[in-house]
């Protein structure tokens, strides 16, 4: 049997020397990932930004903290997930990733990733990670919050199923930061309390209703 952790640090040492698409010109360095194969839940970004590019690691700029922030306000630690992004290298001007390189960058590096975890929830933050992971070319505002059914193969031979919410960016919650109800923090805080309710067994993805009164009070200030 393959060792899951063994065969993700093999792909991701293999994946830092990555020349394969134009981005790689561009950027300092090819972030991969952080987290360990056995996380239960696995968040996945656009691509790194200029913070990224400098260290090497995923979500560690202005996005990065406010997600930690996110994460934390419903209880959810950092090392409980294991995150990355659809593309690898830092996009010119921090822009969105082309589809060549959506499709360069997820055949090579997400697929085989998918291939070595087995998560429980998968958060899919922004567009570009929601159109691929899903299929579909409906936009983020109209499907987040939305519990989809995810299911891939595995290392083993076999496959595994998760449970994936698309979720606004944090980049687009650093552009819109009101907490105002119905806003876009109001509906983020909504939607990783539904993730971290799912995420420890306390609900399962069709234990939530409408909005409660609650809910539409905006968002407490934990982020």
């Amino acid at each position: 049997m393959t060792d899951p952790t063994a065969g993700l640090a093999a792909l991701e040492a293999q994946a830092r020397g990555c020349v394969a698409c134009p981005l790689r010109q561009g950027c300092s360095q090819v972030v991969v990932a952080e987290g360990r194969a056995d996380a239960p839940l696995l968040i996945i970004g656009e691509g790194p930004g200029g913070t990224e590019d400098r260290t090497g690691r995923p979500f560690v700029g202005q996005g990065g903290q406010l997600l930690d922030l996110i994460l934390a306000a419903a209880g959810i630690r950092r090392d409980e997930a294991y995150i990355t992004n659809i593309v690898k290298c830092r996009p010119p001007g921090n822009r969105d990733p082309q589809p060549l390189e959506t499709e360069t960058c997820t055949a090579l590096w997400l697929e085989p990733q998918l291939r070595h975890l087995r998560p429980r929830v998968i958060l899919s933050l922004g567009n570009t990670p929601t159109s691929y992971l899903l299929g579909t070319r409906a936009g983020i505002t109209r499907l987040r919050g939305q519990w989809f059914p995810f299911r891939h193969d595995d290392a083993q031979g076999g496959e595994y199923s998760a449970w994936l919410m698309p979720m606004l960016h944090p980049a687009y919650l650093l552009r819109h930061d009101s907490r105002v109800p119905g806003g876009p923090k109001s509906l983020t805080w909504r939607d990783i309390r539904e993730a971290a309710a799912v995420l420890r067994g306390e609900k399962g993805p069709d234990g939530f209703g409408s909005l409660a009164p609650a809910d539409m009070q905006g968002q407490p200030g934990l982020f």
